[in-house]
C-alpha cells in the first residue's frame, strides 16, 4: 500500500516536470520563430526593423 503511494508521487512529479520543461521548451522555440520571422520579413530603415500587420477579421469562421 505504501509503495504505491510511492509510486504514484513519484510518478506525478516525474509527469509535472516533465510537461513543465516542454512547454517551457515550446514556448521560446514558438517566440523565437515568430521573431526570426517578423525580423527577416521586416523592412529595414537605419537600425530598425519595420513589420505592416495585416487586418484580421475575425467575425467569422475561416475554412481552410
Amino acid at each position: 500500500m505504501e509503495i504505491t503511494i510511492g509510486l504514484y508521487i513519484l510518478v506525478t512529479i516525474l509527469v509535472a516536470v516533465a510537461y513543465w520543461h516542454g512547454h517551457k521548451t515550446g514556448v521560446r522555440n514558438g517566440a523565437d520563430t515568430m521573431y526570426q520571422h517578423l525580423y527577416e520579413q521586416g523592412t529595414r530603415k537605419n537600425d530598425k526593423v519595420i513589420i505592416a500587420l495585416e487586418y484580421e477579421d475575425r467575425s467569422g469562421t475561416k475554412e481552410f
